[in-house]
């Protein structure tokens, strides 16, 4: 088996890196992915409001405010990764 000399171990290292650099550059895009605030909205009609009074973004979820078709007051924290309802 040949070996590398000193620039093919340069080149193959640098190689390696810039694949790691990429693999780790996608990662971090899907983990910065967000869901936006219409689609707040949408989850948020979806579990039975029918009147969003009040939508905030705070850190990681939103907090959606609002009434149910009986005009009940209605509070949901949405997951803003996923969007998953957390109460």
């Amino acid at each position: 088996m040949p070996t590398l000399n000193a620039p093919g171990r340069l080149l193959a290292a640098l190689a390696l890196n810039a694949l790691i650099a990429l693999s780790a550059h996608g990662e971090e895009t899907f983990a910065d992915a967000t869901i936006s605030e219409q689609q707040a909205r949408d989850i948020a009609w979806s579990a039975g409001l029918v009147h969003v009074e009040e939508i905030v973004r705070l850190d990681d979820r939103w907090e959606v405010a609002g009434r149910t078709a009986e005009d009940d007051e209605m509070n949901l924290d949405i997951d803003i990764r996923n969007g998953r309802i957390l109460n």
